[in-house]
């Protein structure tokens, strides 16, 4: 299979609100808690690298 990218899996903790909050929306629009959260993350990433959003965040510059 060429051109296939390999996914990397990651681990997220949330808070019971938050999953349920997320569940519901999957629910509701009949999609994987797995997929919506791609789409969340997808959209945080393309909002950052745009300017749109700045992360509240002072890091130093080893980072």
């Amino acid at each position: 299979m060429v051109g296939i990218k390999k996914a990397q899996r990651i681990t997220v903790s949330l808070h019971a609100s938050e999953h349920a909050s997320l569940c519901a929306l999957a629910e509701r629009y009949d999609v994987s808690l797995s997929w919506l959260t791609r789409q969340a993350i997808t959209e945080f990433l393309e909002r950052y690298e745009n300017g749109e959003f700045q992360l509240p965040l002072q890091l130093g510059s080893g980072r």
